[in-house]
């Protein structure tokens, strides 16, 4: 018998205290197809480093392996667009338009644009669906506590249920 080893994607998971930058073994699936995924409250973790996020570069404490509990994950970052977009869902070119949004969690304030499909309606885009973190493209999160600590990335899972505040950027 031969077992295939899945890939290893490296992203920075944050919860309402704490930084971890880490690996996740994806096999074949996508990270955001993972973490809306309501067979398991936990996703296993590799080599994770764990920061407090008021000093993100100061590394508290490394581990070979751990879990997470999905439903801690205030957001994700992730390094390439691919791995944020669900292959469950379809998102057809024709119809969808970039929105800019801006979102507060707990300790982030959440800046960047959502693939809209229609008429934007904030509340369908929380409440319907399967999903449980919802792809921000060209994100950026900045403490709300001390906003010179700022993290980007391509694409950012931000948990719905974690969702504080959630509006239409205007447009200058």
């Amino acid at each position: 018998m031969t077992t295939t080893r899945g890939e290893l994607l490296a992203a920075d998971f944050f919860t309402s205290t704490y930084r971890m930058s880490a690996h996740v073994d994806t096999g074949k699936r996508r990270l955001a197809d993972l973490v809306s995924d309501r067979l398991s409250d936990f996703l296993p973790l590799q080599d994770i480093y764990v920061s407090r996020i008021y000093r993100p570069g100061e590394i508290v404490a490394h581990f070979k392996a751990g879990s997470i509990i999905k439903d801690e994950i205030t957001f994700v970052v992730l390094p390439t667009e691919a791995d944020g977009l669900s292959k469950d869902h379809v998102y057809p070119a024709f119809t969808r338009q970039m929105t800019e949004v801006f979102i507060t969690v707990p300790s982030f304030e959440l800046r960047g644009s959502l693939k809209v499909v229609g008429k934007l309606d904030l509340q369908a885009l929380l409440a319907v669906g399967t999903d449980k973190f919802m792809p921000l493209l060209n994100g950026r999160a900045w403490s709300s506590l001390l906003p010179q600590v700022q993290f980007s990335g391509p694409v950012i899972l931000v948990n719905k249920s974690c969702v504080e505040l959630f509006c239409v950027a205007d447009k200058d």
